[in-house]
């Protein structure tokens, strides 16, 4: 009877210790997520972004890029169609709003440098291979 108990006593250690372990590499793994879901990160340093404002919809399913394509960018743009900064080295940052703000409002901002190369400062957070940055400050490069 005691050497039941025994192991009974032995595998119920044996589970709460694996249990804690496995929670603490869980609230690791969710510290490390959060720190870049974008709610609780907005202290991080601004960045600076150059590249060419595309509209992503066209440029993702087309190719579609450069002056002759300002006035789809504009249009799609104004639509809430999601626009970006391609980088010299083929990288995209999707522009965000602020927090969930609304992509036809966040876009209006960018309008006047349609299929222009910008010089970009703001947020920028990176996840699953997607880049985004919430804009603080655009200018043309020339």
């Amino acid at each position: 009877m005691k050497s039941k108990l025994l192991v009974i006593l032995m595998s119920l250690l044996i589970s709460i210790n694996f249990a804690f372990a496995h929670g603490d590499e869980h609230s690791e793994k969710k510290k490390d997520h959060s720190s870049h879901s974008g709610h609780d990160s907005m202290e991080k340093k601004d960045d600076m972004i150059k590249g060419n404002l595309v509209g992503l919809t066209c440029f993702v399913k087309h190719a579609s890029k450069g002056p002759s394509h300002k006035d789809c960018f504009k249009e799609c743009a104004e639509k809430g169609l999601p626009i970006g900064i391609l980088t010299k080295d083929n990288k995209i940052y999707q522009i965000s709003g602020e927090g969930h703000g609304d992509l036809k409002e966040t876009n209006k901002k960018f309008l006047k440098y349609a299929e222009e190369e910008v010089m970009a400062k703001g947020k920028v957070f990176t996840s699953n291979g997607m880049n985004m940055i919430v804009v603080k400050g655009i200018k043309k490069v020339n």
